[in-house]
């Protein structure tokens, strides 16, 4: 049975050092995944992971045990994320992917596709990254916390600090949109 973030948070804060290495081995990959969709880039988004967890470390006492961890850890991510991005201004927002490196849906396998299956997938997914391109970042990091990170509406309305009817309606906007651009 998982140990809750909860549990892990409170021993960690006791300075126990292997609930603390359980949260980053729990979200390392989350928050990397995260960070490398809004950079495209590898190195950025490792630099960003490891700050994220530094951030999260130093300011591990100052956790609301009322909130959501999960919500808390993205919020601090997404900051680390729009700081660098600011410092970076050469760095475009909405770029997701880069040359070097596969994009993320090409990372999945699935063995259960046939080859020509697995080429349209591939294209869909291309297809779908660069119609994400063309969105606000706002629009894009809602749409990568709900379907990439299974984050409720309520829990994105706590790493934005919006409204959950603010999140609602990008949602809603960022899929009409989508669905504009793809005609």
């Amino acid at each position: 049975m998982e140990i809750p973030d909860s549990q892990l948070v409170s021993e960690s804060i006791l300075e126990n050092t292997d609930s603390f290495e359980a949260l980053v081995e729990r979200y390392t990959q989350p928050i990397y995944n995260f960070a490398y969709r809004l950079t495209g880039n590898t190195q950025t988004a490792e630099d960003i992971t490891q700050e994220t967890f530094v951030k999260v470390w130093k300011s591990l006492k100052k956790y609301d045990p009322k909130q959501s961890f999960r919500a808390w850890i993205f919020t601090i991510a997404r900051n680390s994320t729009t700081d660098y991005l600011r410092k970076r201004k050469s760095i475009p927002f909405s770029n997701l992917s880069n040359n070097d490196d596969l994009p993320f849906e090409e990372n999945i396998s699935d063995t259960d596709l046939l080859p020509s299956e697995a080429a349209v997938k591939i294209e869909d997914a291309q297809h779908l990254e660069k119609l994400l391109e063309k969105l606000p970042q706002d629009y894009q990091t809602v749409l990568l916390l709900y379907y990439q990170e299974d984050m409720t509406f309520d829990e994105i309305g706590k790493v934005l600090k919006k409204p959950l009817n603010t999140v609602k309606s990008w949602h809603r906007r960022a899929l009409l949109k989508l669905r504009e651009l793809s005609k």
